[in-house]
């Protein structure tokens, strides 16, 4: 059983991981927050019940790919009309910090070009930093799997770039 330490143990050693898990999923840092916080209550409340984890830090990612399933299928697309109903108007930045957002624009923009399931795998492994063997855990799908995803996504991105 996992201890009320080993549990605070476990948000101060992967917070900040599942924040940029999140962070890179929803594209919205407030929601983001708002995801890690649901993912440490759904966790906790899992823990309360007498229920055994073998491994938390998996059992944390499993939870967030959860959560972030559930806030796909609750997102909606807003047009620009109905945003401009509310009061938003878009901003007339300087030429300068227009040219600064280019390639965070284009990172974002190839990185939405994958799927979930490549998406996710690169982000565990290139901004998490997690190995192949790591990830698998994780996901529960076998090293090769992870490995072979990996290795499309990113020949996936180069031919993209390639393009543009």
């Amino acid at each position: 059983m996992v201890t009320e330490n080993q549990f605070l143990k476990a948000y101060e050693e992967n917070a900040d991981a599942l924040f940029r898990f999140f962070y890179f999923r929803v594209y919205d840092r407030e929601k983001a927050k708002d995801c890690l916080q649901e993912t440490y209550l759904r966790t906790w409340s899992y823990l309360a019940q007498g229920k055994q984890v073998k491994n938390l830090k998996a059992f944390l990612y499993q939870v967030a790919r959860n959560l972030i399933i559930d806030e796909s299928r609750k997102k909606k697309a807003e047009s620009l009309d109905s945003l401009r109903e509310k009061g938003f108007e878009p901003s007339s930045d300087e030429h300068g910090s227009l040219i600064a957002g280019i390639d965070a624009r284009l990172v974002v923009a190839v990185f939405e070009e994958l799927d979930d399931k490549h998406r996710e795998v690169v982000t565990l492994r290139y901004v998490e930093g997690f190995s192949s063997k790591e990830i698998a855990k994780m996901i529960d799908e076998s090293e090769n799997v992870v490995s072979v995803r990996i290795h499309r996504a990113i020949q996936h991105v180069r031919r993209i770039l390639d393009a543009s």
